[in-house]
């Protein structure tokens, strides 16, 4: 059977009018346009309008299509003037409608005489008259479905109520902006002539068209507005999810589910689309598209309402905790250990710390080891300068073992890593800096803070890699007196002990400066900012030559080994033993 969408060009007019009683379904995103799109469309119906410039009006202006969805218990085979009033959800053309509507209003409230055309013609479009003669009833054209529908009632559609001031102690971000292009609506047309503002209502009511499409159930009704939906907003990824788990829900789930939904939405701001990616992948469904590995996962656990509650809400409480690391909620050695993973490019580690921590009041220790451990794995996947592919597959199978539930600890197979894996580190951190200097940053904060003992809560971005020995020597420095070799230079400059962190200020006058200058310049440095430990282990140095270049540098890879359990240690120091018959520093030995 093929179905056939009931479609109609409209007035403004006639879809405010008759049989059409629209209402903002649950699932649908709050009021969003704002001052500069409501004002575009303003600007836009005043030139079509003939009233911004000397140019005759245009005969007709279009604004679109309108996707509506039948309200339950109804079917519209065709869309007639005459159809008995009924309820339609808009799934596509809440902004314009919202937009016009006010419009609408202001223009009838600046109106002084309610009996004049503007008045009575605006108020018949936003109050639909239901009922016989003898028994009428009337309800609002529109109705929204949050919470700013009682803001919308009372400060724009009620008469009068367009053009006085607002009283609202907290408004949320929707109310405020429904508000704002009410007021700017106001402030333009004010200035208007009185016969300006009668042209553009009826121009508005008369000449604005839309072409108005009803589809049977939300799923037809979406995909019209996916393939419709180019001039507005488009739809995000959890709009879709949205539409797909609230309308299969019972109408008091669906309400609660709404004030949920829009709590985590906003606890996660910009992060929320990221999260349905992390559910896709934490499910295993990570070669899916993110709408259908999620809605796989909805299947999978058996419907809309089980997914939301046993799913969505305590993986995005955990979600808001990993993004929040876990401020004023989780233990502070759990905190700093997110603190070091949000410091981290990508955020593949993410999934896995969001099942360590979705039941960690049940079990603090286990979730506190395990987001250890995926700390640990975050940082020596780039010390291995793994790609993003591998790195997922190995948190991947992390999370498999974590969801099993098994009993699992440092010895577990998978949190090992391979021989060949711990080589590539030791062969990578020979020039950390020049393969990923960012990580490279990371990782010298991360070995000060263990030096120190405690945490520097710092920014990163505001320090910068230094190389003591300079990369580009002047001819006539003393660099290059105290290493004359060329080929000596270029192994020991990019070497982790070789490596501090200062301001970029500093950095800019440290470059090439002599040795006892860039003491001086690190000491001044630490006096004015966050006195960083990984800088201040040089400065205990009298002097800058090889060998306090390669003792520097294993005693932070002896740290490495100590904080992450590698053995990078005794492979740096058989591949040393082999070319250097001499062995090791003294201060080496010593800390092993």
């Amino acid at each position: 059977m093929v179905f056939v969408y009931p479609t109609a060009s409209l007035t403004i007019s006639e879809l405010f009018s008759g049989p059409y009683l629209l209402n903002i379904p649950l699932f649908q995103r709050p009021y969003s346009w704002g001052r500069e799109q409501a004002e575009q469309l303003l600007d836009d119906l005043m030139e079509a309008a003939g009233i911004a410039s000397e140019q005759e009006a245009d005969q007709t202006y279009f604004l679109g299509a309108v996707v509506l969805m039948d309200g339950h218990g109804t079917e519209t085979v065709k869309l007639s003037p005459k159809m008995t009033p009924r309820e339609f959800g808009v799934i596509d053309g809440q902004q314009r409608i919202v937009t016009l509507m006010t419009l609408l209003a202001v223009l009838r409230d600046l109106e002084t005489d309610q009996r004049k055309p503007i008045g009575k013609r605006a108020q018949s479009m936003l109050v639909a008259q239901l009922g016989t003669r003898f028994f009428r009833t009337e309800r609002f054209r529109l109705h929204l479905s949050t919470r700013e529908r009682a803001v919308f009632e009372d400060n724009v559609l009620l008469p009068g109520s367009s053009i006085l001031p607002a009283y609202l102690a907290a408004p949320s971000l929707a109310e405020a902006t429904l508000l704002e292009v009410r007021d700017r609506f106001r402030a333009v047309l004010s200035e208007v002539p009185a016969t300006a503002r009668r042209t553009l209502a009826d121009f508005i009511a008369d000449c604005c068209y839309v072409v108005v499409i009803v589809g049977r159930d939300i799923d037809r009704s979406h995909q019209m507005f996916v393939v419709l939906n180019e001039r507005g907003k488009r739809l995000q990824r959890d709009d879709i999810l949205k539409s797909d788990i609230l309308a299969r829900m019972s109408t008091g789930d669906a309400k609660w589910a709404v004030g949920m939904w829009d709590e985590m939405s906003l606890a996660l701001g910009d992060g929320f689309e990221a999260f349905f990616g992390h559910v896709r992948t934490i499910y295993g469904h990570g070669r899916l598209q993110i709408v259908s590995g999620v809605r796989q996962v909805i299947r999978d656990s058996g419907g809309s309402e089980a997914f939301f509650k046993d799913v969505f809400l305590p993986l995005a409480k955990a979600y808001v905790l990993v993004r929040s690391n876990g401020e004023g909620v989780l233990p502070v050695e759990m905190q700093r250990t997110l603190i070091y993973l949000n410091r981290l490019p990508e955020a593949d580690w993410a999934p896995a710390a969001i099942v360590a921590l979705k039941d960690w009041k049940r079990d603090p220790a286990r979730s506190a080891f395990l987001l250890k451990e995926i700390e640990r794995l975050a940082m020596l996947t780039r010390l291995l300068c793994a790609g993003s592919g591998k790195r997922v597959r190995r948190f991947a199978e992390l999370i498999k073992v974590m969801r099993s539930g098994v009993p699992i600890d440092a010895s577990h197979p998978v949190l090992q890593l391979s021989r060949d894996e711990l080589r590539g580190i030791a062969f990578h951190l020979k020039d950390f800096h020049k393969r990923n200097p960012k990580v490279c940053k990371l990782l010298l904060l991360r070995l000060g803070d263990e030096m120190a003992g405690r945490m520097d809560t710092v920014d990163p971005d505001c320090y910068t890699v230094e190389h003591v020995l300079p990369q580009r020597p002047a001819a006539t420095s003393p660099w290059r007196h105290t290493f004359a070799s060329a080929e000596e230079r270029a192994q020991l400059v990019e070497s982790l002990g070789n490596l501090v962190l200062i301001t970029q200020q500093d950095n800019d006058r440290a470059r090439n400066a002599s040795w006892e200058d860039k003491k001086a310049i690190y000491a001044k440095s630490l006096d004015k900012s966050a006195p960083l430990a990984i800088t201040r282990d040089v400065l205990e140095e009298r002097e800058w030559r090889r060998s306090q270049i390669e003792a520097r540098e294993l005693r932070l890879i002896a740290l490495i080994d100590q904080l992450w359990r590698t053995d990078v240690l005794s492979q740096r120091r058989a591949a040393r033993a082999a070319s250097d018959p001499v062995g090791e520093p003294e201060t080496v030995r010593r800390i092993a």
